[in-house]
């Protein structure tokens, strides 16, 4: 069956591409110093180094296919993405604050902000209450 975001076939797939694609993700998500080596996981899936080479960097199909685990892989990681966004809008990050109201649909790459230098003789807080104001106002436009 076709997977349409990653465009695999996993019927097309050859005997050892599952197992060999496992490992190769494995192989990228694994520590430098902890990996088994490419000729350890073209052993283990009983073909010659140059045809996992081939697979790798020639073979669409099993490119797409290990491509599509290793999304799985980091779809796995997203409780712990949210949690790094929290803490660092808790700490105060505006890209932090940013990413959340983008994710959540209340700002878009279309936002303009315009700065006035001529603010005259407001003080800070009364320019921040005046740009409150209008942020809040700008909800029932």
């Amino acid at each position: 069956m076709a997977n349409p975001r990653f465009q695999f076939n996993e019927a097309r797939l050859r005997e050892g591409q599952r197992l060999a694609a496992q490992l190769l993700v494995e192989y990228e998500f694994t520590p430098k110093g902890e990996r088994k080596t490419k000729d350890q996981i073209a052993e283990e899936v009983g073909i010659s180094r140059m045809q996992l080479h081939r697979w790798d960097t020639t073979d669409e199909n099993f490119i797409a296919y290990k491509n599509y685990l290793a999304s799985r892989v980091v779809d796995s990681q997203l409780s712990l993405v949210y949690s790094r966004l929290i803490d660092g809008i808790k700490n105060g990050s505006m890209k932090g604050i940013e990413l959340y109201l983008k994710r959540i649909g209340d700002l878009n790459d279309k936002s303009e902000v315009t700065i006035n230098t001529n603010s005259g003789d407001q003080s800070f807080e009364e320019r921040k209450a005046a740009l409150m104001e209008r942020l809040q106002g700008g909800s029932d436009e």
